[in-house]
């Protein structure tokens, strides 16, 4: 499977990524800012901001079966 989670740099989202990476999952993470107490698990993280229409189509660009 493979999962889009926005917001990956804050305290939920960056623990959605651990918890999906632990079940096996090929992740992306997408938020304004890395995280701040550990580095992220994510497969690819991208710097940005969703509200742009480029970097809502680089987010979900390719194969995604679920988005956070």
């Amino acid at each position: 499977m493979r999962a889009l989670v926005t917001g990956a740099g804050g305290f939920i989202g960056h623990h959605l990524v651990k918890r999906l990476k632990a079940e096996g999952y090929w992740v992306r993470g997408v938020d304004l800012k890395h995280p701040l107490f550990e580095p992220t698990l994510a497969d690819e993280f991208f710097i940005g901001d969703l509200r742009g229409p480029e970097m809502a189509l680089q987010a979900v660009e390719g194969s995604l079966d679920e988005v956070y």
